[in-house]
């Protein structure tokens, strides 16, 4: 875990939390402004954003491999119906009209906007580590 020497920005602070919040997209408009200005992001900044934008595509990707996944078993005649009550199972809403996976993704971008807000590094078990490596 990065030990941050000075106290990180209000302005990182911000466009970190707004990258989390709009899936890497803003961080990574961010960072395109600061390369065509020459000036280098912190490494708090680049952390937040690598990992928003890593999260994001992670998840993207994941969901499409198990839709893809699913559409193929789906045409099974005798495994469509245990798909489809797995399907149904992740996709039914459980807590504010959201689902378990949802829940889940929503609640890990919550804690990860809050840390980022509060000026920490936000850890996430197999993500970070290659974060780290990345960034350095």
């Amino acid at each position: 875990m990065y030990k941050s020497q000075t106290p990180v920005s209000i302005g990182d602070r911000i466009i970190s939390v707004i990258s989390y919040v709009t899936a890497g997209w803003v961080g990574l408009i961010y960072m395109v402004i600061l390369y065509f200005v020459r000036k280098p992001a912190s490494l708090f900044l680049r952390y937040n954003i690598f990992q928003s934008i890593f999260i994001s595509f992670f998840y993207f990707l994941l969901c499409m491999i198990f839709g893809f996944i699913s559409n193929i078993l789906l045409q099974i005649p005798l495994i469509n119906a245990l798909v489809s009550w797995f399907i149904l199972l992740f996709n039914r809403p459980i807590i504010f009209e959201y689902s378990a996976i949802q829940s889940l993704v929503t609640g890990l971008y919550i804690y990860m906007s809050i840390m980022a807000l509060m000026g920490k590094f936000p850890r996430v078990y197999w993500v970070s580590r290659i974060i780290d490596k990345s960034v350095r």
